[in-house]
This record gives structure tokens, sequence and C-alpha cells, in this order.
């Protein structure tokens, strides 16, 4: 089958929804044509089957970029089957090829773009005016699918209870070839880290993710916390750090080096409130280390409380503590259960349902 793959997130943008869309394109590959359409931007150059269209970074979110998708008829005409990764311009180029060309179109859901709204404005009306607007798009796209599929319970339940016909658990999957358990003595003496006690977090540096929970725990926490990554957020998050001896931030890192980085840590933190899975905490316990996250969206799920970690109320610091001192007395057994628990998620796994997914779309 010629699969087309339409995206609105893609290279050079580093964050879950790019780094699962590439994961998967990779092992598609292995059984069908996979074609890629998604937004141009500078810092990235198309390999074979991918297609960039021309956009403008969105003002509201750095290094988010919308596409003026043009000549989709024609650079779609050989596909069989419309896989859609997104909510904007693409999803709606990737509609008009499906209706154009005949064929099914399945949609995965990524992001709750309702909880970015606050990104544009925090004014009311205005702000319930555009929440308004979105939902009645979001649910007049997501019907308009033969299939769509969502990372988590949490986000498939919300999805339903906001007029969603019908949605498929499929988890983003990781990749527990590649993450895994690796010596961290390099990556510590590069970063000077010299604590035993060391917690951290990594990716997208966005006000969502709540990352001022990490930095005012800093105070109380005997040891050292690392974080990862970058974002719109990122000047914000390093003023509050700048005065804490005990935060480092160390800004982007490779995919290659993150398993060092995971692997340093005793535990990771995750206090976001928007995630529909949070593949960087699948990550991390594919590495052996215990979450402690927020009590929120998807977070519940991917987080089995007292199993894989703890969860605590986002925003509630004396929570945080309680929850990183129970990690830490019994870390030994929470990271067998992550070990044993992350299985669940291996990206084999997903490829192996969608696979079959789409062989169920193409037979109808």
């Amino acid at each position: 089958m010629n699969i087309g793959i339409f995206t609105d997130s893609y290279f050079p943008q580093v964050n879950g929804v790019v780094y699962t869309i590439d994961e998967w394109r990779k092992r598609l590959q292995e059984y069908h044509n996979v074609y890629v359409y998604y937004p141009d931007a500078e810092g990235y150059s198309p390999r074979e089957r991918e297609y960039p269209f021309r956009s403008f970074e969105f003002r509201f979110y750095k290094g988010y970029h919308v596409a003026f998708p043009t000549d989709i008829s024609e650079k779609s005409r050989h596909l069989d089957l419309v896989h859609i990764h997104g909510l904007f311009t693409m999803a709606m180029a990737g509609v008009y090829a499906s209706k154009k060309h005949g064929v099914p179109r399945i949609l995965t859901y990524h992001t709750p773009a309702d909880d970015y709204i606050n990104y544009i404005t925090r004014k009311e009306p205005l702000r319930s005016t555009l929440m308004r607007f979105y939902n009645l798009w979001e649910k007049r796209l997501l019907n308009s699918c033969d299939y769509v599929t969502a990372p988590s319970k949490t986000i498939r339940d919300r999805l339903l209870g906001k007029g969603v016909r019908d949605v498929t658990v499929l988890s983003n999957g990781v990749d527990l070839e590649f993450f895994h358990y690796v010596d961290p003595t390099n990556f510590r003496e590069k970063y000077g880290i010299e604590s035993e006690r060391v917690i951290g977090f990594c990716g997208r540096f966005g006000y969502e993710k709540h990352l001022e929970d990490i930095i005012s725990f800093s105070d109380e926490f005997d040891g050292e916390i690392i974080m990862a990554g970058k974002g719109p957020a990122e000047e914000h998050y390093r003023r509050m750090a700048e005065a804490r001896d005990n935060v480092k931030i160390l800004g982007f890192l490779s995919r290659e080096v993150l398993r060092e980085f995971y692997s340093a840590l005793d535990l990771f933190v995750f206090p976001s409130t928007a995630e529909t899975q949070g593949l960087v905490a699948l990550e991390s316990m594919a590495c052996g280390v215990p979450v402690v996250g927020a009590d929120a969206m998807a977070l519940k799920d991917t987080i089995e409380d007292g199993v894989t970690g703890f969860l605590y109320p986002q925003g509630d610091i004396e929570q945080l503590r309680e929850g990183v001192d129970k990690a830490f007395s019994e870390r030994e057994r929470l990271s067998r259960n992550c070990l044993r628990e992350v299985e669940k998620h291996s990206v084999k796994n997903t490829i192996k349902k969608l696979l079959e997914i789409y062989e169920q779309l193409g037979k109808s």
C-alpha cells in the first residue's frame, strides 16, 4: 500500500509527536510505501518520499509552523490510505486528498490543542469563543475520519465525551531496543553531576509542563535536579532557576544522549497537565527509572500510582516532596515494575496493531 502521513508537526521540530511519527514511518516502510506531507521549515531537508509545503512560524508558539499545502491532488494521487497526525492545515490537506482520490483516512490524535489556547489569549470572552470554535472543528474533523486512534484511555474518554463517535486506544509506543539502561558515568562527568541523588525532567519547555514545580521543589531537595530540552518557555524557566545551585538546565540533548540522561536519574519528575500519553515517561521507565508525575490528563494512565511511580496534584509541592520521598524509599521495587510494565508499550506492538488497522481499512 501507499500510505500518506499528513502532519502539522515534523522536523526540525523536536517533540514526542515528531519522534513518534518518524519511528512509525521507519517501521511501516518495512511493509508499505510511506510518504510524509508536512510544513517546510529552515533547518531540515526532505528525504525520499517527503513533501514539504510552504509555511510560516506560528507567532504564538515558537517552533510550530503552519503550512499552506498546494497541489495536493497531484502529489497524493498515488495514495491508497491517508493517515492524519494533527488537527489543522495539514489535516485539511489529508481530508482533501482522501476525498479527492476516494481512499480511507485514519487520524491519530496527539495533542489536545484546546489546552494551548492560553498561548494565544487569556482574555475572556475571546478565549471562550476560540474554544467553542476549536471544539466544533475538532469534533467535525474526527467524525469525518474512517478510524480515530488516541494514545491513552483518558484521551479516548475525553474525545468520546466531546461527541466523537468512536476512538481506539493505540499507544504511541517506545523503542525498547533503543531505550534501556546504559552506564551514565561519562554523562555525569560531562555535565558535572556529582550528587548521589539525582532527579530530572526532559521534554518541551512549555508553560503547560509546569516546570515551576520542580524548580520550587529544589529548595528542599538534597541532591541535584537536571532538566533537558527547549521550547517557548525556556527562558522563563532559566530565569526562575538561576539562583538555584542544585538545578542544571542542560539544553537540547540528542536522542542518543537521552539514554544516558535517563540512566543518570534516580527519578523522573513530570509535572505536566497536558499529556496525551507522555512518551518521555515511558522512555524513562524503559531505562528502569520510576516517575513522579502530575495526577492529570493521560499521566494518570501512563504512571501506575504505587507501581511505576507516584502521582501528585500539580502545584502541590508538599505532595510532590512526599511522592519523591516514597519513590526513593521504594526505588528498587518501582524500577523492576517499570521494566515489566513498559513492555505493554513496545513500539513493535503498536506497529503490529497499526498494520491490522491499515489492512482493515484497505478492505473496506
